[in-house]
């Protein structure tokens, strides 16, 4: 049995980020990959020819079934959706993380816009470095499927997709700076860093005040709409105890917004050319609970 557990260790990691960029979600990500360790554990092993294929397989399936359930909820949903964040173990322990894009809420945004066996087909092939055939049994389709479903996926995301990969250094300087300049409700500092067609990402999830839709494309007004939306937390005023900082989630550094204890409001950012492109800001309490087991 301690084999068998030892087996799956290995992948344990690779399957919750591979189900978390599928569905949005650490914890049903968490539930999906312990559920198929446990298949994994009951299997007759002489039936499986390839352990990590056969993981993620299984892993693939329960993360289709989770999505066909959470269908409706979806199509319901108040306002902007945005994955939860994926918080790392060791996220406390910023100068020891390394930038993974292919965790960033932008990446993820973007793949919302494939089918669901295009954005597996691009994960496994392009972020996992899956062979067409071993990506074909687990859809259940041919390779030449395969291929064409990856081919659509990249065609879709190629004309939003931004060519430039920032430096860890210069995420870290970006991201320090826009917490100074929303603390101090610099305005012109703000503006200063953002893109010309910066966009706003909101997620209230109609459980927290959030903007309904995207703001796109005018860094005037966004700058104004940031500053004008927290000015009070940091007026002196305001009596309640209000902590801004940063913590390391969805692959970079982010910012974490607390009121009485209580994070608010969290930040991450795409840049692009030293500047901020896009800001997703997650304001819905269900999906900002998770930040409450770091330390």
């Amino acid at each position: 049995m301690n084999e068998l557990v030892a087996q799956t260790q290995e992948y344990r990691n690779s399957l919750i980020s591979y189900v978390y960029k599928i569905i949005g979600s650490q914890e049903e990500a968490k539930d999906i990959v312990q559920e198929t360790i446990i298949r994994f554990i009951s299997k007759k092993h002489d039936e499986i020819e390839n352990t990590k294929a056969w993981l993620f397989k299984v892993a693939t399936n329960l993360a289709l079934d989770f999505l066909r359930s959470a269908k409706s909820k979806r199509e319901v949903y108040i306002g902007t959706w945005l994955p939860e964040p994926y918080i790392e173990e060791k996220a406390h322990q910023n100068n020891e993380m390394e930038l993974d894009e292919s965790l960033s809420m932008a990446l993820l945004v973007l793949m919302e816009k494939l089918s669901i066996k295009e954005r597996i087909a691009y994960i496994l092939h392009d972020l996992f470095e899956f062979k067409h055939k071993e990506i074909a049994d687990i859809l259940q389709t041919s390779t030449q499927n395969s291929r064409q479903l990856n081919s659509r996926a990249n065609k879709k995301l190629q004309t939003k997709k931004k060519k430039y990969t920032p430096t860890k250094e210069e995420h870290i300087k970006l991201t320090n700076s826009f917490l100074k300049a929303l603390k101090e409700g610099d305005f012109e500092e703000l503006r200063n860093m953002f893109k010309e067609e910066v966009s706003l990402y909101s997620d209230g999830g109609g459980k927290a005040i959030a903007a309904r839709k995207v703001l796109y494309g005018d860094n005037d007004y966004i700058s104004k709409f940031l500053v004008k939306v927290t000015k009070h937390l940091f007026e002196a005023s305001n009596k309640n105890d209000v902590e801004i900082s940063t913590i390391w989630f969805n692959g970079s550094l982010g910012v974490i917004l607390k009121e009485n204890g209580k994070v608010i409001t969290s930040y991450s950012f795409e840049i692009k050319d030293n500047m901020i492109l896009n800001i997703f800001a997650l304001r819905n309490p269900d999906k900002l609970k998770y930040f409450d087991s770091i330390k």
